[in-house]
């Protein structure tokens, strides 16, 4: 029986997305060898991974088969997922149509430093390699869209300019420093040597106090380990693990993960 905690479902959401897969694919075939696990099983190893980012080593000795069994099979429910839940996807300008004023923020997903990728994938700001996403909610914190991956090195206001985002942002989106001159509504920066004033400051935290939901709203995104851990695959499955995880997260009520992906109201 699975249970939120361990797979980030609870019953319900995990039997749907159990009989979406289903539908989707032919698990036991007449004329292949009868698989090891059943597709439950499958299903709810891929959710472990993705909620906790065990090792499959580890998971391999919970199911008592091999690492090689693992890896094969996450990787098949993975696509599965990608290809079932991708009707969902909606355009980035409809899911930020909503009302009020809109909070914007960066963040990195960490990777393993690959060296071919060291200089574009390393994050001078966090110390770390890793993917850049742009996370956008509402003020009272609801998650509309996440951006899909750019290198770690890049910095926010950089991002905001390759998604495009000035289309659908304006100033009344609260964001931080790191965006200031890309027309949003963010704090004055501080010039060195020059004392600012107590209305500059009072202004300051008008803005920064409501546009601290986003890094709510961020650290919700990362309850599941495999955004918050060190990604440890090859960095060619990323976008995949990003898209089928994000997508389950659906079903667990939090956000799809797909690249520039809309929350559906279930």
């Amino acid at each position: 029986m699975p249970h939120k905690p361990i797979t980030g479902l609870n019953h319900q959401q995990f039997t749907t997305l159990h009989t979406a897969l289903n539908n989707h694919l032919t698990w036991f075939k007449p004329d292949q060898k009868p698989r090891k696990l059943t597709l439950a099983q499958a299903l709810k190893i891929t959710l472990l991974y993705h909620r906790h980012n065990l090792t499959e080593e580890l998971l391999a000795g919970f199911y008592d088969v091999s690492q090689p069994t693992i890896s094969r099979t996450i990787n098949l429910i993975e696509q599965a997922l990608v290809k079932i839940l991708r009707p969902l996807i909606q355009p980035l300008g409809k899911a930020l149509d909503a009302p009020g004023s809109l909070v914007i923020d960066g963040t990195l997903i960490p990777t393993w430093n690959w060296r071919s990728l060291r200089k574009i994938n390393f994050s001078g700001q966090h110390k770390r390699a890793g993917f850049n996403h742009q996370v956008i909610c509402t003020v009272d914190g609801k998650l509309l869209a996440i951006t899909d991956q750019l290198p770690g090195a890049r910095y926010d206001a950089y991002c905001f300019k390759k998604h495009g985002l000035e289309k659908y942002l304006n100033e009344t989106t609260l964001a931080d420093k790191g965006y200031v001159g890309l027309g949003l509504l963010t704090p004055v920066k501080h010039k060195p040597g020059v004392k600012m004033s107590k209305a500059v400051k009072d202004n300051n935290r008008v803005i920064n106090t409501p546009r601290a939901v986003v890094e709510r709203v961020i650290a919700q995104i990362k309850t599941w380990r495999v955004l918050h851990s060190v990604f440890r695959r090859p960095l060619g499955s990323y976008e995949r693990v990003f898209s089928s995880g994000g997508w389950v997260g659906v079903f667990g009520c939090w956000a799809p993960l797909m690249n520039n992906a809309h929350i559906p109201d279930y």
